[in-house]
């Protein structure tokens, strides 16, 4: 529509905002500049408020790895730990089983005779032993203990409340 005024709108509206537009490009070339270097200002800042924000998550983030990796390896050496005692534990028994078995077949019968031999000790014969016969009774006779003069002197006291009882 070629006759139309460009400050209505569709609907017959007459709309002013459109003229602003105008006075605000012939200002705006003057403070363009300054707000020019405000934004840039602004825009720096910001890309060092994000730069810090970035170095210190990555800071945290490298402090969290840390923690974790010498948590597992402070459990790798318990565990390593624990397998070194329980080997050593398994060195332990065996040798006790190996010990145990060695003082059984050093007091077995046959070695005490050796040894016995060795020193010079011999066996006894028949005519050596000598069997005594002792002749008693098989009564076992405990004498009676004397009581102290504090028991004779409870007695007498509970036999005379007994009279009056």
């Amino acid at each position: 529509m070629p006759g139309m005024n460009l400050a209505y709108d569709n609907e017959n509206n007459y709309d002013l905002n459109k003229y602003r537009h105008l006075n605000e490009d012939n200002r705006s070339d003057e403070n363009s500049e300054k707000n020019h270097e405000y934004i840039t200002i602004k825009r720096k800042n910001a890309d060092r408020g994000n730069t810090i924000k970035i170095v210190l998550s990555a800071f945290a983030a490298l402090v969290l790895l840390f923690c974790v990796v010498y948590g597992k390896v402070q459990i790798s050496d318990m565990y390593n730990k624990i397998n070194a005692q329980k080997a050593e534990l398994t060195v332990v028994e065996s040798e006790n089983a190996r010990l145990k078995a060695k003082i059984e077949s050093d007091t077995s019968l046959k070695n005490i005779e050796e040894y016995a031999e060795n020193i010079g000790l011999k066996k006894l014969d028949k005519a050596q032993i000598l069997y005594v016969d002792i002749q008693s009774d098989d009564v076992v006779k405990i004498p009676e203990k004397e009581e102290n003069y504090f028991l004779h002197i409870k007695k007498a006291i509970l036999s005379f409340f007994d009279r009056f009882a």
